[in-house]
């Protein structure tokens, strides 16, 4: 085992250096990756701002030190947004917004000009076209479709609503709606595969010609605050949710269309942390998670058959270092075994550099493997292996000075396989290749567009993207086939099309629904396969996918099998069961998602396991599709920018800050811990970025929500106001920003928000926040009013009712008009619903983020839209004191922007804060200072 020495991390601070504005123009970290190295390498970053405050360019270690300008230059206009900004990972954009503040024009790296056009004046000035200018042909690639207030339209809640949306893969159709904005009724219909997305016509009836016959309708029954209970997909098939009195997810049910209903989970037993202590699925098998008392990290997770209880077909246990990343992984159901005078114990080991990124690991593999690229290796089979399938293997990893990985050398003595991966890094940006295309950095950008988007994946791939930065096609030299894909206005994938020149042409075709995958082979005109893939949305930790066959089923499949898939710590599908809880198939992996043991019980079985690494599909080319982005595990890359920019640093293609052990990445956009209690300030960095990369805005039909009209207002005040936060902003900042911002707070001015009076109630909240941060624990903060304060107004409603909500949010621009990362973010809520304890508002926060992030993660995990819509209130109250300040300067704020606070909210505030400050007198800051909770 490797081990965890603290040594590696002695004299290592990181340090902010503020000019007399406060505004932060260098950091300064210091590197050293063995713990016995005497001196440690300085890193620094750079940032300058202009006369407003605004950061204009930001600089990393390795372009800083070879004086090779800067990673990022931005132009402002004088309301602080974005106008041109020019990336040397992701190139120039340009964005112009018109006097309403709505993005009308946009021109992005590779030169594509979009233009949004809305209604007019004398109506709500909706989106109703998006046009896409590409080498002067102009195509109308969107167009949006309103309800009017017929009776029939009212009748289904229609009034006012997109409810035709002609988008780059089809038409969504909205047939209906509830009370509270949970869709009803919606159907998804496919353009065809020879023809593009252009509405140029101003006749509806040419644009449905472009479509498919087949209409996929997918209908929901929810409760009254809009939890989803069932739901029926395209096909038929019903899925079926309960839950406890808490809101969190009890039990579900699948009923295959014309046949009898099956339990998929039997129960869940939560904490008061509102963290999984027990479930029990359909197959008759229990997993147990137990977790550290003190910081509440998952230490182990035990799977087990309720008949063979003495006998965990996994038992996964987890060890920390003090800080949170994993050092070492065991899984005490797997026997140690000894092949070639070396033991094999089943465990990994990682150790990290005072970066924190991943510099080792241990573990063991499958003998013989090889060097794997793109291909899967062939699994073991049958179950169960024997001793001589597994060897140990060690595996180092290499960065250069901006974060890009360079080298992985993999070593297994034992089985002679032994071999590097290098990487060749561009000398003018953060753009790399595998060395196998080329070893000079100076070509490397000829392997990307001018959008930062890979263009040849191995030798012979060739990889073409649309016009908005989508993978469009990985083919191969020779025309010997092709792998396409399709994408909707949200930018999700909807359809994927593998094509083999073959004598017989074969395609496979993946369509993709809510809950429901479509998966046919056709060799010519005759289609010898026919599945269809039920996905099940809630089944506690694991995922369940159930195979049904219309034709062409394996002599060696039951038809309708349910697979049982139970991941690792970073979502990772590692063990397989039956219904029966009889094991498919078993895989481990190496950081950063190759495949290190693969065993299945035969061929054919593991030929249809789809999720692998992280939980999300991998495809033919050896890519997994995360959503927003495509990865490449071989190389430990993104084949892409960052979409959402630089939350997760000025590197746009590190793969979860090159520690993947520790982190996740769940769309493609931002980096995740999935240790409770380790540091991180992910949620409120990605909602301060997704505010400033936001595209236009466009009203989208997304997937059933529990969010509320209100929470979608007091989501849209919130990222306006913590726009100011992306660049770093204190107090002084603030008055630059938000004074005459008042479009932007208006139903926060005079307490209009419900709940605020709540908050003022409350209040003792704030207090606590100090408590929070000198506590140094979540166990501590559980205890704490904070927790109780949250989760008892969670529950009570804060006897609010849709009806009050929708008083005060009044129909108009700011509900009809939302953008597409927002939809996302409300399909997302819907997954939550219910999904967390009340005490898990707080325990669930990254410890060590400010409390603005706290508060802000709180509200996104709240389980109904009334906690929601107060603890964002109170976390944009929060931010606007900045991060545990004086009560004096909250005063003063709050009394100078009335606007954005109102004056009793900010006295409450002020009141808590001087009397936390007086009790601990001085304390509080430094215990902040010394977590590093603020500069």
């Amino acid at each position: 085992m490797i081990g965890y020495n603290s040594a590696i991390n002695r004299n290592t601070p990181s340090v902010n250096v503020l000019d007399n504005r406060g505004l932060n123009v260098r950091t300064l970290e210091y590197l050293r990756t063995q713990a016995d190295e005497e001196n440690s390498s300085e890193l620094i970053t750079r940032y300058e701002f202009n006369t407003q405050g605004f950061q204009v360019k930001s600089t990393d270690p390795r372009r800083y030190k070879n004086q090779n300008g800067s990673n990022f230059t931005r132009v402002f206009n004088l309301a602080g947004n974005t106008l041109r900004e020019e990336s040397i990972d992701a190139g120039r954009t340009i964005t112009l917004n018109d006097i309403e503040g709505r993005p009308v024009l946009s021109i992005n790296a590779i030169g594509v000009r979009q233009t949004n056009h809305y209604e007019d004046n004398t109506l709500p000035g909706r989106l109703l076209t998006v046009t896409e200018l590409v080498q002067e042909n102009e195509k109308i690639t969107e167009r949006l479709i309103w309800a009017s207030h017929s009776d029939a339209e009212k009748n289904q809640n229609l009034a006012g609503q997109c409810v035709r949306h002609y988008d780059t893969a089809g038409l969504v159709q909205l047939e209906s709606l509830s009370l509270t904005g949970t869709i009803l009724s919606q159907s998804r219909q496919l353009i065809a595969d020879d023809q593009e997305a252009d509405w140029r016509s101003d006749d509806e009836n040419n644009w449905r010609t472009k479509l498919n016959d087949n209409i996929f309708t997918t209908q929901n029954k929810t409760d009254a605050i809009g939890a989803l209970l069932t739901q029926i997909d395209a096909k038929g098939n019903v899925q079926r949710l309960s839950y406890d009195v808490a809101g969190q997810l009890k039990g579900s049910w699948l009923t295959l269309k014309g046949q009898s209903e099956k339990v998929i989970v039997q129960s869940l037993t939560w904490s008061a942390a509102g963290q999984k202590l027990r479930e029990e699925h359909g197959n008759g098998v229990i997993t147990e998670y137990t977790y550290e008392p003190e910081t509440l990290r998952l230490i182990n997770i035990t799977t087990r058959r309720t008949q063979d209880s003495a006998k965990p077909l996994q038992d996964l246990r987890y060890e920390y270092d003090p800080v949170g990343n994993v050092i070492s992984i065991r899984n005490d159901a797997e026997a140690t075994r000894f092949w070639r005078n070396q033991k094999v114990v089943p465990e990994n080991a990682y150790a990290y550099d005072s970066l924190y990124q991943l510099i080792k690991a241990t573990g063991r593999e499958i003998a013989n493997l090889g060097q794997q690229g793109n291909q899967l290796p062939s699994p073991v089979t049958p179950l169960p292996t024997d001793d001589n399938t597994y060897t140990n293997y060690t595996r180092t990893y290499s960065y250069d000075d901006s974060g890009n990985l360079t080298q992985i050398r993999h070593s297994a003595p034992a089985s002679n396989n032994s071999y590097t991966t290098d990487m060749t890094i561009s000398n003018r940006n953060n753009r790399g290749v595998l060395s196998t295309l080329t070893k000079d950095p100076n070509l490397v950008d000829t392997f990307f567009d001018a959008g930062g988007h890979q263009t040849s994946l191995l030798s012979g791939q060739s990889l073409n993207w649309t016009s908005r930065g989508e993978l469009q096609q990985v083919s191969q030299n020779g025309n010997t086939g092709s792998e396409w894909y399709r994408y909707g206005s949200d930018g999700m994938r909807v359809l994927k099309v593998n094509e083999q020149q073959t004598a017989n042409a074969m395609q496979r075709r993946v369509t993709y629904l809510p809950g429901l995958e479509l998966r046919t082979t056709q060799n010519g005109a005759n289609i010898t396969e026919d599945l269809q893939v039920i996905t099940v949305g809630k089944a506690g930790r694991a995922q369940v996918r159930v195979l049904h066959w219309e034709k062409g089923q394996p002599a060696s499949i039951d038809n309708n099998q349910v697979r049982y898939s139970y991941d690792n710590l970073t979502d990772s599908s590692e063990l397989e069961l039956d219904m029966h809880g009889e094991i498919i198939s078993w895989e481990e992996y190496y950081p950063y998602g190759g495949t290190a043991v693969w065993a299945a019980r035969n061929q054919i079985e593991a030929g249809y396991k789809t999720i692998r690494y992280s939980g999300k599909e991998r495809d033919a080319t050896g890519l997994y599709y995360y959503g927003y982005r495509y990865y490449q595990p071989w190389a430990g890359r993104w084949l892409s920018a960052d979409p959402a920019g630089t939350v997760d640093g000025l590197n746009l293609y590190r793969m979860v800050r090159n520690n993947p052990m520790t982190g996740i990445d769940e769309d493609g956009r931002i980096f995740k811990t999935v240790a409770t209690g380790a540091l991180g300030v992910g949620g409120v960095a990605y909602e301060l970025y997704k505010h400033r990369n936001q595209q236009a805005e466009r009203p989208q039909i997304s997937s059933p929500t529990s969010e509320s009209y209100g929470d979608q207002q007091i989501s849209k005040i919130t990222q306006k106001a913590s726009t100011l936060k992306a660049n770093y902003d204190p107090i002084k900042q603030m008055a630059h920003n938000i004074t005459g911002r008042k479009e932007a707070a208006e139903h926060l001015a005079h307490g209009q928000v419900p709940g605020v009076q709540a908050i003022k109630e409350g209040a003792s909240l704030v207090a606590t926040a100090g408590e929070f941060a000198a506590a140094g624990n979540v166990g501590e903060l559980n205890k704490t009013e904070l927790t109780k304060a949250a989760g008892t107004d969670a529950i009570n409603n804060f006897s609010l009712t849709f009806a009050g909500i929708k008083k005060v949010f009044k129909a108009g621009t700011a509900t009809a008009t939302v953008t597409p990362e927002k939809l996302e973010e409300l399909q997302k809520a819907s997954d939550d619903l219910k999904e967390v304890a009340t005490d898990t508002l707080i325990t669930g926060a990254s410890l060590g983020a400010t409390v603005g992030a706290t508060l802000d993660t709180a509200a996104a995990i709240a389980p109904h839209p009334a906690a929601k819509i107060a603890l964002k209130g109170l976390s944009l109250a929060w931010k606007v004191t900045g991060v545990v300040h004086t009560a004096e300067e909250l005063g003063e704020l709050a009394e100078k922007h009335k606007d954005l606070v109102s004056n009793e909210l900010g006295q409450e505030l002020k009141r808590e804060i001087t009397e936390a400050n007086q009790i601990r007198k001085g304390t509080i800051l430094s215990k902040v200072r010394e977590h590093g909770l603020i500069r």
